[in-house]
C-alpha cells in the first residue's frame, strides 16, 4: 500500500507540474526554460536507445554490441537518403536480424 500511496503522489506531483502552462491564457515558460525545450524529447531518447545500442543484453562486447550499432548506422543511412522512416526501420531491423542470424 506505501507504494502505490507513493507513485500516486509522484504521479499527481508530475501531473501537476506539467499542467503548470497551461492553467492561464497568457501562461508562457520562462524564456531560459523556454529555450530548452526543443532538446529534452532528444535527449531523452538519446538516454533511452544509447544503452539499447551500445549494451544490447547487459553486456558491452564487440560480439554484442556490433549487431546493434551496424543496424543502427545503416538504419540511419537509409533514412538519410530515402527521408522514408517505415524503410529505414525495416531496413535496419532485417539488417540486425541477419547479422543476429550469421553470428553464432
Amino acid at each position: 500500500m506505501n507504494e502505490f500511496l507513493t507513485l500516486a503522489v509522484v504521479g499527481l506531483g508530475t501531473y501537476a507540474l506539467r499542467s503548470a502552462f497551461l492553467v492561464g491564457r497568457d501562461a508562457r515558460p520562462p524564456a531560459a526554460l523556454d529555450r530548452l525545450l526543443p532538446h529534452i524529447a532528444p535527449a531523452v531518447l538519446a538516454a533511452i536507445a544509447a544503452p539499447s545500442l551500445l549494451a544490447p543484453r547487459g553486456i558491452i562486447s564487440a560480439e554484442e554490441t556490433l549487431p546493434a550499432l551496424v543496424a543502427a548506422a545503416a538504419t540511419w543511412l537509409l533514412w538519410a537518403r530515402t527521408e522514408r522512416m517505415p524503410l529505414a526501420l525495416i531496413g535496419g531491423l532485417g539488417l540486425w536480424w541477419a547479422i543476429e542470424a550469421v553470428l553464432p
